[in-house]
């Protein structure tokens, strides 16, 4: 049973975390000038029901800019992530890519 509830608190983590990713790029998908700040993004998660710390936002961001799906600048104390076309259509769900959950229809 201790196995069970290990894998389903991983499973867990896993979506919440492809979750996070997608809402992240939904949100930029949106708004003008497709860019925002980490903790304006962090803000809509939580908007959202996906609660996020500022670590967890900071590591999606980066995973999303490892990945080419944003592009992160520094501006003054501030993370500011700038959607790319790549993340567009992933946002949009032109384009499936792995670690990002499918957006519903």
């Amino acid at each position: 049973m201790t196995d069970f509830l290990a894998e389903w608190a991983a499973s867990a983590t896993r979506i919440e975390t492809q979750k996070r990713r997608l809402e992240a790029l939904r949100f930029l998908a949106k708004i003008p000038g497709y860019r925002a700040s980490a903790s304006l993004i962090r803000h809509e998660c939580h908007r959202l029901g996906v609660p996020t710390t500022s670590d967890q936002m900071i590591g999606a961001l980066t995973w999303l800019d490892e990945n080419d799906l944003v592009a992160l600048e520094g501006v003054e104390d501030a993370i500011v992530a700038r959607l790319t076309p790549l993340g567009r259509d992933v946002a949009s769900g032109q384009k499936l890519y792995p670690g990002v959950l499918r957006p519903d229809p």
